[in-house]
């Protein structure tokens, strides 16, 4: 392990990642967790949201749209926390090149580390007012991030003063202008190509064909079946208004994981392909929103990139990119918590950009959690960075089907 003595030293680590990543064809973007007793660089990590199959120079996108550096780093952190004795969280520091976005500042609050930022990202950071007063969080966890978060000071001729907590680490410090430019200018030179080539990274519907007609020995059938036991095994006559079949998945689903929910998506022609619930005992931030994107997303990276020609026309004719379906999920996040944020914000980066707009909503829920309204959950949605508002604009609805709320309530 390698040590750093300054934030400098600390931004130059980190640049180097996110420097790695653009030689990737991915976002720019780089961390490291930083122990801020020693200035010890446990781990450095970048953006792996478009990446190349096992070797590959050639691959299909996008690989996982929720492998940004930070929340690689948190997941990484529990993985690893017992067999390395790592330290907790609150004497930790992430470093990012570019201020989080909302899954990833949604996934730091909720571990707990420490964070310190080169860079601003105006359209989907957590402070792209650059106020450093984190407009997009609910004021339950706003304090949290004031007393946990710090954007390193900038040197001339920028002139940036040092901004938040002295918790992370090398509180009070500042990096110079060279540093700061390259870290905002990499990401910039990545971002809208990335973004595209993830929104586009799919056949439209009418062009699809329906994996329900595969046959069972079908490479695209098994994979859904071995990521979950419900996968085509249930259709919805409208996917955007799926009605009480969805109850028993929802439920089953919900039974077996860490925290009771579950998440569904169904593709355009309302068929359930995956059905999951969270593993929060292994790392808090894979909820079952996390796992039912994170999964399907590698599933089908992995399909379209099978050695096989035969499997790889297969998984582009038949497994749909999310933004054609729908997300369902048995109850919503609750939006006074910072899973909330990273879940909408997983959702947006899930989309990587405008969907398909059509009523009712593609990101919908059965049930609200403890006294949670709608109005709450719209408001944490209508609050986010412009590019959850503007581009993707998070939308959260209730089914329409009271008879798939009344199936759930009595099963629950």
């Amino acid at each position: 392990m390698s040590t750093v003595k300054s934030a400098q030293e600390a931004v130059d680590k980190v640049a180097d990642q996110a420097i790695l990543a653009a030689i990737q064809q991915t976002f720019a973007v780089g961390g490291a967790i930083i122990h801020n007793a020693t200035g010890e660089v446990i781990v450095a990590m970048h953006n792996n949201v478009l990446m190349p199959f096992l070797g590959s120079t050639t691959y299909f996108l996008p690989h996982d749209p929720t492998a940004h550096g930070e929340r690689q780093l948190v997941d990484w952190y529990y993985e690893n926390v017992a067999a390395l004795n790592l330290p907790p969280p609150n004497q930790l520091t992430v470093v990012t090149t570019l201020d989080p976005c909302a899954m990833c500042a949604g996934s730091l609050l909720t571990a707990g580390f420490n964070v310190a930022v080169s860079a601003i990202d105006t359209y989907a950071g957590i402070n792209y007012n650059s106020q450093f007063n984190f407009p997009s969080l609910p004021p339950q966890i706003r304090q949290q991030a004031q007393n946990t978060w710090a954007y390193y000071a900038i040197g001339a001729p920028v002139n940036r003063a040092y901004q938040g907590s002295t918790k992370p680490a090398f509180g009070g410090q500042g990096i110079d202008a060279s540093s700061y430019y390259l870290t905002a200018s990499i990401f910039d030179a990545s971002v809208n190509t990335v973004r595209a080539a993830s929104n586009n990274s799919g056949l439209d519907p009418s062009q699809l064909q329906n994996p329900a007609t595969l046959p069972a020995n079908s490479p695209v059938r098994r994979a859904l079946t071995i990521l979950s036991p419900f996968a085509l095994t249930v259709t919805s006559a409208n996917p955007r208004d799926p009605g009480a079949e969805l109850a028993a998945p929802l439920l089953k689903t919900a039974q077996k994981a860490e925290i009771f929910n579950s998440v569904a998506l169904l593709d355009p022609f309302g068929n359930l392909l995956v059905c999951l619930g969270g593993v929060e005992n292994q790392s808090p931030i894979r909820t079952a929103f996390m796992e039912t994107t994170r999964n399907y997303a590698v599933m089908r990276w992995t399909l379209m990139n099978d050695p096989d020609p035969v499997v790889r026309a297969q998984a582009e004719q038949y497994l749909t990119h999310p933004k054609y379906g729908t997300f369902v999920f048995l109850y919503a996040p609750d939006p006074t918590t910072p899973q909330a944020v990273m879940t909408f914000g997983a959702y947006g980066s899930t989309m990587e950009g405008p969907v398909p707009q059509s009523y009712p909503s593609n990101l919908q829920y059965v049930l609200l959690p403890g006294n949670t309204t709608p109005e709450a959950l719209a408001t944490l949605a209508q609050n986010l960075p412009p590019f959850y508002t503007q581009s993707v604009q998070v939308a959260p609805n209730q089914v329409l089907s009271q008879d798939l709320i009344n199936a759930v309530k009595n099963g629950v």
